[in-house]
């Protein structure tokens, strides 16, 4: 019998794409033989979710709930206690254990880590993001104290690894280069259900309506979204913008910022933070997905979630060239790809969009067959559930 349980600072059970990773990997998991599944977030807000409950058949606990800020910096020896605590009570005698960590080893997980590994758990971390490359994303000092912690835990830690999970090529290499190929790697993309995009959507009105749902970081070119609106928005009157999704204060003084200066402010709609099944009623009801990544080492070294997302509703995506994606996703066939940071060649490209809507259809529907080949998390599960299992199995 195999016991898994997953652990990490993410929300759960609704969240943004963290959460969306690693409840796609369980829905993957969960109808595999042999396998008990459960999730240990290390905090999370009780304003977002229940702290504890059961979730599609899945048992979760929040270790501490609304600990932020400099609340964490006095509660550690807490929240160390407790997590050593819940993962000793999960500990199953006679079973293989796995304990299945979200993001690299760091300040609040590193000792809960130490403990699992002592009790007899095999420890799989899921990279999702080069640390490396993540001092300029913020210039909070809490920020920089966790990176600079990060990276002198996760070098360390990944090389005592027994498993570990990559979404990119980048990372891949770069781990295969600090491990020396003596840790099992195993490359899980993106991940989507299909289901949750059943039907194309039949326009309401003559709207053109642009959409960017996500968070707001530095990586994500919010700016660079809003000048390439301004400038289709200039030439074409029906042009609209929605965006949704959250971020830290400072990326949300930057989001109202840009928004406030745009002479067509009155056509941007920021609908905030929305549970599930509202984003997907949005993504279904806009007419362009836009992915506008910078170009950036970070950027370049994560996926982004929600491309999976956007390609999965049939509807035509224009995103920035980074990561993996130009090895994914042929230009003008399955999405329109620009180069990063580029907010002219991305208005143009909604532009061409706009004005030819059979291809535009056509890359809608090539896009969505590429998500259903690519990122259903229900083939992605057989993979996963075979490197979890051969890690377990493994002496």
């Amino acid at each position: 019998m195999l016991n898994l349980i997953f652990l990490g600072g993410f929300d759960y059970p609704h969240g943004m794409a963290g959460t969306r990773r690693i409840q796609n990997a369980i829905n993957g998991l969960k109808g595999h033989p042999n396998i008990s599944i459960q999730v240990i977030v290390l905090r999370q807000s009780s304003k977002k979710n229940s702290l504890a409950g059961v979730h599609h058949d899945i048992t979760y606990e929040t270790v501490m709930g609304d600990l932020f800020g400099y609340k964490l910096v006095f509660s550690m020896p807490l929240l160390y206690w407790r997590t050593r605590r819940k993962i000793h009570h999960l500990f199953k005698q006679g079973q293989s254990n796995v304990l299945y960590v979200y993001g690299p080893s760091s300040f609040d997980n590193s000792s809960a880590i130490n403990y699992a590994r002592g009790l007899g758990y095999k420890i799989i971390f899921d990279i999702v993001e080069d640390h490396e490359h993540a001092y300029h994303i913020s210039k909070r000092l809490m920020h920089h104290a966790k990176i600079r912690h990060i990276r002198r835990l996760s070098r360390l830690a990944l090389s005592k690894a027994h498993g570990i999970v990559v979404i990119s090529s980048h990372l891949e290499n770069k781990i295969l280069s600090l491990t020396s190929g003596a840790v099992p790697i195993h490359k899980l993309s993106i991940s989507i259900d299909m289901a949750l995009y059943p039907k194309p959507y039949v326009k309401r009105d003559n709207s053109i309506h642009l959409l960017y749902g996500g968070s707001f970081g530095e990586k994500d070119g919010i700016p660079v979204l809003l000048n390439a609106f301004n400038e289709l928005a200039s030439k074409r009157n029906h042009v609209k913008l929605v965006l949704t999704g959250q971020g830290d204060d400072e990326s949300m003084r930057i989001l109202h910022g840009c928004i406030e200066a745009s002479p067509f402010k009155n056509r941007i709609s920021y609908r905030g933070y929305l549970d599930d099944n509202s984003y997907y009623q949005v993504l279904q009801e806009a007419d362009i997905l836009c992915m506008p990544r910078i170009d950036s080492e970070y950027a370049q070294a994560g996926y982004p979630f929600k491309l999976g997302e956007y390609l999965a509703t049939g509807k035509p995506v224009i995103a920035s060239s980074v990561s993996d994606l130009p090895k994914l996703l042929r230009n003008r066939k399955d999405a329109m790809l620009v180069t990063p940071g580029d907010s002219s060649a991305m208005a143009e490209a909604a532009g061409y969009l706009i004005d030819n809507p059979e291809q535009s259809r056509r890359i809608g529907e090539s896009g969505r067959a590429i998500a259903k080949l690519k990122f259903d998390y229900r083939e992605q599960g057989k993979d996963l559930y075979n490197f979890i299992h051969a890690i377990a199995a493994s002496g």
